[in-house]
C-alpha cells in the first residue's frame, strides 16, 4: 500500500511547534471529543493510565477527548499539508465498494491508520501517531469521509438544515450531532456509552480497516440516494439518520478502545 513510510525528525519538530489550545469546534470537534471519550471509558485501566500519562505531557490538551481533534487543528499549518489526504478515502460512484487501490500516492485514511498503528507498535509513546490514529478512526466511521471526489466528500452538496445553509459533509460532521445534543460532548458520550460492552483487544490490519471503510461506503450510498441539491431538511431527516450517525460513532469507539487495549493494556511502563 502506497504511503509515507516514516515520520521524520523535522516533522516531529513541526509537531512541537504547532501544539496549540483548541479554539474551534469544527464528527467536527464535538464529535471527535465524544468519540474518544466513549473509547476512553471502554478501555482497560492500564490503557487509561497510559493515555492519561501521554495527555499530561501536552498540557494544551486537557484530556484524551481533546487530543482527538488535534489532526484537524493542524490543517492550517502548511507543514502538515502532507497529512490532509489521510482524513478520507474516495471511491468512484460507478463502483459499489472501496478498494485499497483507491488510495492515492499520497495515501488515504486506510493507509494512514495502518501506518500510525505500526508506529505505535514500535514506540508506544509516540504522541503524534496516537493523535493521528484516534482521529482517523473517528473519520473512518463518519460515512462522508468515505465518499466521492467529484463533490469533495459532500462539501459541495448544498442543502438547508433547519433553515440554515450547510452541506452534506458538514451535516454529518457537526450539524446533526449538535442537534442531537452533541454540543455537550461529555454528556452525550456518557449517553452513547450506556450498554456498550468492551471488545476483546484488536490489532489493525489492512483487510479489517477496509471492511470498516466499506461499512461507511454502504451508508454513504444510502445518504446520496436520499439527497437532492438544495433540499430542505429538519426533524424527519434527523430522526432517520441521527441514530445511524451515533451507531457509527459507537462502533468506531468500541473498535478504537480495543485497538488501544491491544497496544497498551499489557504494560503500564
Amino acid at each position: 500500500m502506497k504511503f509515507i513510510q516514516s515520520l521524520t525528525f523535522t516533522l516531529a519538530m513541526a509537531f512541537m511547534a504547532t501544539l496549540a489550545t483548541p479554539s474551534a469546534q469544527a464528527y467536527g470537534g464535538i464529535g471527535h471529543h465524544a468519540f474518544c471519550e466513549i473509547a476512553y471509558t471502554l478501555v482497560k485501566p492500564a490503557t487509561r493510565a497510559r493515555l492519561d500519562k501521554m495527555v499530561a505531557e501536552h498540557p494544551d490538551y486537557e484530556d484524551f477527548g481533546s487530543i482527538c481533534s488535534w489532526a484537524d487543528h493542524i490543517k492550517s499549518n502548511d507543514q502538515w499539508d502532507w497529512a490532509k489526504p489521510h482524513h478520507y478515502v474516495n471511491f468512484p460512484r460507478s463502483e459499489a465498494n472501496v478498494r485499497t487501490e483507491n488510495c492515492s500516492d499520497k495515501g488515504c485514511i486506510l493507509s494512514a491508520i495502518q501506518h500510525h498503528y505500526d508506529v505505535l507498535k514500535h514506540d508506544l509513546n509516540d504522541w503524534v501517531a496516537l493523535a493521528f490514529l484516534v482521529h482517523f478512526m473517528g473519520d473512518l466511521h463518519q460515512p462522508m469521509h468515505v465518499s466521492f471526489a467529484d463533490d469533495l466528500g459532500g462539501n459541495r452538496a448544498k442543502l438547508t438544515y433547519f433553515e440554515q445553509p450547510t452541506n452534506l459533509h458538514r451535516l454529518w460532521d457537526t450539524d446533526m450531532f449538535a442537534k442531537r445534543g452533541g454540543e455537550q460532548s461529555s454528556a452525550k458520550a456518557q449517553e452513547l456509552t450506556k450498554e456498550l460492552e468492551p471488545l476483546a483487544p484488536l490489532s489493525v490490519n489492512p483487510e479489517q480497516t477496509l471492511a470498516w471503510a466499506n461499512e461507511s461506503a454502504a451508508i454513504t450510498r444510502r445518504i446520496y440516494s436520499n439527497y437532492r441539491e438544495g433540499q430542505e431538511i429538519a426533524d424527519d431527516y434527523t430522526a432517520q439518520w441521527g441514530p445511524v450517525l451515533e451507531q457509527r460513532m459507537q462502533q468506531g469507539a468500541q473498535r478504537l478502545a480495543a485497538i488501544l487495549d491491544g497496544l497498551y493494556a499489557r504494560t503500564n511502563n
